[in-house]
């Protein structure tokens, strides 16, 4: 195993840009990517009360960024490629816009005036989705691995709107070496792609951002129950990558485009089981308890005792 967690895994995501004790991390990071805005706070919202299925809430924008005007911001990182990528974007994105619409409504409520309950025009603050994409969402602008989008007007190419705003990175583009990096942004987004830079951080990395990152995503301090589900977590990725390119290979072969669905779909069910199952009885010979490793596997826990 590396010596540092990979960032681009949902694990990895989750541990650096997820968590508590991570907030000035993130806020750090977000301020250098959103410039024009000066963030003070983060939360995390649940997003079980969206009533997604658990397959579906890896996918759904998990952490709410707040400015000095309550303006509300959103993080997702996206690790694949998906055919209606951009609608998904706009459709989750539609979940923190009626948040707020709820939010306002709520303290109307509590206005003693009856003419001011009723005042709510639909003034909404800005939105904006991030996303750090893994791998090239546009081939024929090699040098663009950034792109900033707002609803515009078509004729006259000026922002209609700039309630919604999306920031898509392309990381595999950034290809800059840490002495050109010469903004804290440029060098964010190094150490993403270089994450084993950590072992012994160069000067232009040694400081109190990135020496914290550097103990977040160090492997030896993790405990055995979070090497488990960091593993399980790599282990899936893989598998699906692996179906999806077999998956590919053979399409390409056939040019059958319903058989790749049905195939995907099947492998990757099909493979997921019996590898979540040998892992399982895997980590069950080395002594971690039997709720953890059914927990993190998806295998209940009698399924777990009978290996």
């Amino acid at each position: 195993m590396n010596k540092f967690i990979n960032p681009f895994s949902d694990y990895g995501w989750k541990k650096i840009f997820g968590s508590e004790v991570s907030k000035d991390l993130i806020i750090s990071f977000l301020n250098e990517v959103i410039q024009q805005e000066v963030i003070v706070d983060i939360t995390f919202r649940n997003v079980e009360m969206l009533g997604l299925k658990q397959d579906q809430r890896r996918a759904v924008f998990d952490i709410f960024c707040e400015n000095e005007k309550g303006e509300i911001f959103i993080v997702e990182m996206q690790k694949s490629r998906q055919k209606y990528f951009s609608d998904r974007v706009l459709y989750y994105a539609s979940f923190a816009i009626q948040q707020q619409s709820m939010i306002v409504k709520e303290k109307l409520e509590k206005e003693p005036d009856e003419v001011i309950r009723k005042r709510w025009n639909y003034q909404i603050s800005k939105v904006y989705v991030v996303c750090i994409l893994s791998y090239i969402m546009d081939l024929s602008r090699p040098e663009k691995y950034r792109w900033d989008v707002v609803r515009m007007d078509r004729e006259l190419k000026l922002p209609f709107s700039e309630t919604l705003n999306e920031i898509y990175i392309e990381m595999p583009k950034f290809v800059l070496p840490l002495h050109q990096c010469d903004t804290l942004y440029k060098k964010w987004l190094y150490v993403l792609n270089n994450i084993e830079i950590m072992e012994r951080l160069p000067q232009e990395l040694n400081n109190q951002i990135f020496r914290k990152l550097k103990s977040i995503v160090e492997v030896e301090r993790m405990t055995p129950d979070q090497r488990l589900e960091y593993e399980l977590s790599l282990s899936v990725e893989r598998d699906l990558s692996a179906a999806l390119d077999t998956s590919f290979e053979d399409g390409m072969e056939k040019g059958i485009e319903k058989g790749i669905k049905k195939g995907i779909e099947k492998g990757i069910e099909k493979g997921k089981v019996e590898e979540q199952r040998l892992i399982a009885a895997n980590f069950k010979k080395q002594g971690i308890n039997i709720e953890t490793i059914a927990q993190c596997t998806g295998l209940s826990v009698k399924e777990v005792s009978e290996l």
